[in-house]
């Protein structure tokens, strides 16, 4: 495919992640058609202005959502956040009621959705905040407060937002998994474009392309030796393979569905497939035998992990719940209830004494992995978690978002640490290096992104 036709096949695929985009989002465009796609500017220019990608209206928090610097003014990131969605709400709520239909202002519920995707990035951007800060309060002083001395102490505070140290971008779909080398040198990712890369981490740079699959790679991950790879596809089949030359050892058939996620045993002896299937299966990974079949979802079944101590796997399914089973006798030790929403993926603590699920469009929840009891759940107004993972010492919990944002909380107090911007579509899978010094992240976007964790950073 020529370079031209790549970019417009970017172009169109960003188009239906959403018709707007911010001035910002255009000025990036157009550089990555010269940059990355060799280009002109007047060719990316007309690819874009052919396109219909059109430039999203402004937030204006005085007048469109009706906050004055008052409400703002002395009040964390989260609360702000708080705020502003609440305020949106009230805006598309009639919209909602009427099923998407214009409400009586022309606008429709996703365009107000739109609308709130740029609050967040406006409050996520500490440029973009000291922008509007200084704007909103010549805005209040000359429309409500023409007698207010304006104090600029009181500014939000800037937010710790992390730049990537490295890019891989030779994907040609959404990158929907990455998985970490327990050596940590190398990172392994799978994609929508039917094939697994294997990276090098120290020079950022691909090793080799396992092409084995017929449809989109859903799931990869690493044999706790660092041996052999595992994949999971919606071609309903799992692959074994040699890691370091990629050659095929062995094919797990049986699964009548998309697998969408897989895991090993940390011992090594069993991997776990997850399937559409509404089931669970159990492979001795060194004959490729079928241990048994788990059976309790009554929905698709999209991630499955076992524990630690490798005395049970949890399953989370569509049908908004997470199973959690005995891995010994297979029996179905209790159901964690309580999303509202299907369940997107599911993780063990280090230390295997919590459990943590996230809903698609919801939240974080913590669950006691002895008892089933819920513990707590976090909620991100500004991101929409899809997929959470810990650090290697449990102290801190990434979550990935369906706006591309990567953030960081602090496990213990459950308070916000920092953000990592970069992505600019749904972040599908987070990884950490064994030493928790690196943290990889995969997006729908078709990137794979390093981040250092250590890097002393400039926050701008």
């Amino acid at each position: 495919m020529l370079k031209r036709d790549e970019y417009i096949t970017l172009i169109n695929e960003l188009k239906l992640i959403s018709p707007t985009i911010s001035d910002e989002q255009r000025k990036g465009l157009l550089r990555r058609g010269v940059q990355q796609y060799g280009l002109s500017v007047e060719e990316a220019t007309d690819i874009l202005n052919v396109s219909g990608l059109s430039i999203g209206e402004k937030v204006d928090y005085y007048d469109v959502l009706g906050l004055s610097i008052l409400d703002i003014e002395n009040r964390s990131e989260s609360e702000i956040v708080t705020l502003v969605e609440t305020a949106h709400k009230k805006l598309y709520r009639a919209s909602l009621a009427a099923g998407g239909r214009p409400r009586s202002d022309g606008r429709t519920e996703e365009q107000w959705r739109i609308l709130l995707n740029q609050a967040r990035d406006m409050l996520t951007n500490p440029k973009m905040q000291e922008k509007h800060i200084r704007q909103l309060r010549t805005e209040t002083t000359e429309k409500s407060y023409p007698n207010v001395l304006l104090d600029t102490s009181n500014a939000i505070p800037k937010s710790n937002i992390i730049k990537e140290d490295t890019i891989l971008s030779e994907h040609k779909g959404a990158v929907n998994s990455v998985a970490f080398s327990p050596d940590g040198t190398t990172v392994v990712s799978s994609s929508s474009d039917n094939n697994v890369i294997v990276w090098d981490v120290l020079r950022g740079k691909q090793k080799y392309i396992f092409i084995a699959h017929k449809d989109v790679v859903t799931s990869v991950i690493f044999s706790p030796d660092g041996k052999t790879n595992v994949s999971g596809s919606h071609d309903g089949t799992v692959h074994l393979w040699d890691s370091e030359s990629g050659e095929l050892k062995d094919t797990l058939l049986g699964h009548k569905d998309s697998v969408s996620s897989v895991a090993y045993s940390p011992d090594g002896k069993t991997i776990a497939s997850a399937s559409y299937d509404q089931t669970v299966r159990l492979w001795d990974s060194f004959t490729g035998e079928l241990i048994t079949i788990l059976k309790g979802h009554n929905n698709w079944v999209s991630s499955v992990a076992f524990s630690p101590d490798g005395k049970t796997i949890a399953s989370s399914g569509y049908d908004r719940t997470v199973c959690v089973w005995d891995a010994v006798t297979f029996y179905n030790k209790f159901i964690l209830d309580g999303h509202k929403n299907s369940v997107s993926s599911v993780i063990y603590s280090p230390d295997g004494n919590t459990i943590v699920s996230t809903s698609l469009y919801g939240n974080v929840h913590l669950w006691d992995s002895a008892t089933g009891e819920s513990q707590n759940f976090l909620s991100d107004h500004l991101s929409w978690f899809n997929v959470v993972e810990y650090s290697p010492d449990g102290l801190t919990l990434a979550c990935g978002s369906y706006y591309g944002l990567v953030r960081l909380w602090d496990f213990a107090s459950g308070k916000f640490k920092s953000t990592l911007s970069g992505h600019n579509s749904t972040v599908n899978s987070l990884a950490y290096s064994p030493d928790g010094n690196i943290l990889a992240t995969c997006s729908t976007d078709k990137n794979v992104r390093l981040w250092n964790l250590n890097i002393s950073r400039e926050t701008y």
